[in-house]
């Protein structure tokens, strides 16, 4: 039966970390899985799995010392590790030995949303045909194309006992709003024959460039920053509103910025919270509209109305000034024809 996951190792592995975790209460990325083997070309391959124990999400680099002096160094497959969420990592040695286990060289801390909720992987798990592939599909749910999109995944034997390999799809380099395609990841035929299934897998892309689709041919781009999931990322036309749901990483929730264009000196932007009032900052400049909030802890549901208000009253007044310049233009011309 697929699975319908976003990111995550199979449940004897969550099981087992999360009693893990509440022994040593780790704040921070942590190495949990590593095992290296000898590939097709001869060459060493040091595999493992990083997860991230912080309640923000991290940028991990991981370092290997060779023994011909060198330090090498490479980020783990997924950009990005999310909160309680694993990427693996991969060293191929070409013509060098490892002379240290790998080790997480350096973490840095990113401020952005996680939309990978907007991308639906789908995937059985278990390795498939005679190369023991890793297959399924991603389906875009976001009003957005997103681009150069690969799965990764970590490879395991039916002993369950250790990770063979690392494995990344092919890239694709767009998937459009709304459209499925398939992937395919193949592990290094030296360790083909023990595959037995994948875990841990999880999406790669590049950053988004945010824009709503508003209907009728029309899009609102938008700058969102915040340590927190987003989903069901919509434009509602009934409330003229941005709305989306949100779970900030932090138990104490976080602060959110929103940055949207602003169509008219006397646009009205409000921001509501599970259909309440919220008290929010909003200024703007003429050219954008800057929103500011705090997001309490847990799920919740956010709408900013009035990101297209254009008001009613400059129209009425241009009207009224186009109706009064016709009667002008009118009187004119019947003085001057003596039209009557």
């Amino acid at each position: 039966m697929a699975m319908r996951l976003l990111a995550g190792c199979a449940l004897a592995f969550v099981f087992m970390f999360s009693l893990f975790t509440t022994v040593y209460a780790f704040d921070g990325p942590e190495i949990i899985l590593k095992s290296s083997f000898v590939d097709s070309e001869g060459r060493v391959n040091v595999v493992g799995t990083v997860r991230n124990f912080a309640s923000t999400p991290v940028q991990v680099t991981m370092g290997i010392g060779t023994d011909d002096g060198r330090t090498l160094q490479t980020p783990t497959y997924g950009r990005i590790i999310w909160p309680l969420t694993d990427s693996p990592f991969k060293f191929v040695l070409d013509g060098a030995a490892n002379t240290s286990e790998p080790f997480i060289m350096d973490i840095k801390e990113i401020e952005t949303p996680n939309y990978n909720t907007m991308l639906v992987l789908s995937y059985d798990g278990m390795a498939v045909g005679e190369q023991r592939a890793f297959v399924g599909t991603i389906k875009n749910i976001a009003p957005f194309d997103i681009h150069n999109v690969s799965v990764f995944a970590a490879v395991h034997s039916q002993d369950h006992k250790s990770q063979l390999d690392t494995v990344r799809s092919n890239v694709i380099e767009v998937i459009k709003s709304g459209e499925e395609l398939e992937f395919t990841a193949i592990p290094d035929p030296a360790i083909r024959s023990g595959v037995f299934y994948y875990s841990c897998a999880g999406l790669d892309f590049d950053a988004p460039i945010p824009t709503i689709d508003a209907g009728s041919g029309k899009f609102i781009p938008f700058n969102l920053k915040t340590f927190a999931q987003i989903s069901s990322l919509r434009y509602e036309n009934t409330t003229d509103s941005i709305a989306f749901g949100i779970r900030p990483y932090s138990p104490k929730g976080w602060p959110l910025s929103l940055q949207i264009p602003q169509f008219s000196q006397n646009q009205t932007v409000t921001v509501m919270l599970d259909g309440e009032l919220h008290d929010a900052s909003v200024k703007g400049d003429g050219k954008t509209v800057y929103i500011d909030f705090f997001v309490p802890k847990g799920d919740h549901q956010i709408e900013i109305q009035g990101v297209r208000n254009v008001p009613e009253f400059p129209f009425a007044i241009f009207a009224l000034g186009a109706v009064t310049a016709a009667a002008i233009i009118l009187t004119k011309l019947k003085t001057a024809f003596r039209i009557s």
